[in-house]
């Protein structure tokens, strides 16, 4: 068994072969040695500010939660998180989803379903108040929501 092993190698394999394939090995490796080395020294610069924004520490741009309850155009959301209660205000621009691009009114939001609002937060850092752009019903297990049924499409020529 043995001998049918060298034999083999001898035959696939040239000594030349064998001395290139180790100088190659051994040349990505050093490659790799050198970059390491020279990138150890030199941390990465700090990002870019995104449009402008420096402050680390500004104010929300969206919050996450269940519903608690609904005034009027103002939902109260809990933050499961920090359990903190944020109240959202919804205007007429609102964009309110339950699915992508299936856009559900306002009225049909009910107590208990887990949502995530995307807006402008108050400036005041006290104040727990958010003006929406979006609210997204998230669908999923314990949830209260039930979608409405889609009219049929009577006319297949004539759908968007």
């Amino acid at each position: 068994m043995t001998a049918r092993f060298l034999n083999w190698l001898r035959t696939s394999f040239t000594l030349l072969q064998a001395v290139a394939l180790v100088l190659f090995c051994l040349l990505i490796a050093a490659a790799f040695a050198l970059g390491a080395l020279l990138g150890r020294g030199h941390p990465a610069p700090p990002p870019p500010p995104i449009f402008g924004v420096t402050d680390l520490d500004a104010s929300p741009r969206g919050t996450f939660g269940a519903i608690e309850a609904i005034r009027g155009d103002v939902i109260q959301v809990r933050d499961p998180r920090s359990g903190r209660t944020w109240s959202v205000r919804a205007g007429r621009n609102t964009v309110i989803e339950g699915a992508p691009r299936a856009r559900i009114p306002f009225k049909n939001l009910r107590v208990g379903q887990r949502v995530f609002v995307v807006g402008v937060a108050n400036t005041d850092k006290a104040a727990n108040e958010f003006d929406a752009q979006f609210i997204g019903v998230v669908m999923g297990q314990q949830q209260r929501f039930v979608r409405p049924a889609i009219p049929p499409v009577m006319c297949w020529d004539c759908v968007d």
